[in-house]
C-alpha cells in the first residue's frame, strides 16, 4: 500500500494557525469595510472638502466626527489585522510555522481589550484569532519534533 503525500499547497487550510489567518483577514476586512460605511456620511464629507489635511491629531469641536471616522476605520486596528491575517495565510500555505510568540501577543491584546473596554463579540473575536496561532504553532512544534 502507498502513502501519497500530500504538498502545503493543498491543505494549508486544515491547520489551525490558517484558520487564525482567515479569521484575521474577514475580521480586518469587515472591520474596515463596515465601520467606514457606517460613517458614510462623514467620509462623503472629508472627500467633498479634500482628504489631505481634514483628519486631526487635536480636532475641534466641528471635526471631531472626521476624527472619530478615522480613527474607527482607515486608523483602527482592521488595516493592521487584515495585513497581518494575510501574513500568516502566506506562511501556512507556504507550509512555515507560524510563531507562538504572536499569538500570545494577539491574545493578551484581546484581554487588555476586553477588560479596558468589555468583551464584546469583535473582542472574543480577535481572543480566538490569538489562541488559534498559539494553538498552530504548538501543533506544528509537536509535528516536526515527531518526525
Amino acid at each position: 500500500m502507498t502513502t501519497r503525500e500530500t504538498s502545503p499547497e493543498t491543505t494549508w487550510w486544515r491547520g489551525v494557525s490558517a484558520w487564525g489567518g482567515l479569521l484575521a483577514v474577514c475580521g480586518g476586512l469587515f472591520h474596515t469595510v463596515v465601520a467606514a460605511s457606517m460613517r458614510h456620511e462623514v467620509w462623503a464629507r472629508i472627500l467633498d472638502e479634500g482628504f489631505f489635511g481634514t483628519v486631526s491629531l487635536d480636532p475641534s469641536p466641528d471635526r471631531l466626527a472626521m476624527a472619530e471616522a478615522f480613527w474607527f476605520s482607515p486608523g483602527s486596528f482592521g488595516v493592521p489585522l487584515l495585513l497581518l491575517g494575510c501574513l500568516v495565510v502566506r506562511l501556512t500555505r507556504r507550509g512555515e510555522r507560524v510563531p507562538g510568540w504572536l499569538g500570545w501577543g494577539i491574545a493578551l491584546w484581546a484581554v487588555l481589550i476586553g477588560l479596558l473596554g468589555g468583551f464584546d463579540a469583535g473582542t472574543l473575536i480577535l481572543l480566538l484569532i490569538g489562541v488559534l496561532l498559539v494553538v498552530g504553532a504548538w501543533l506544528t512544534k509537536s509535528e516536526t519534533m515527531s518526525a
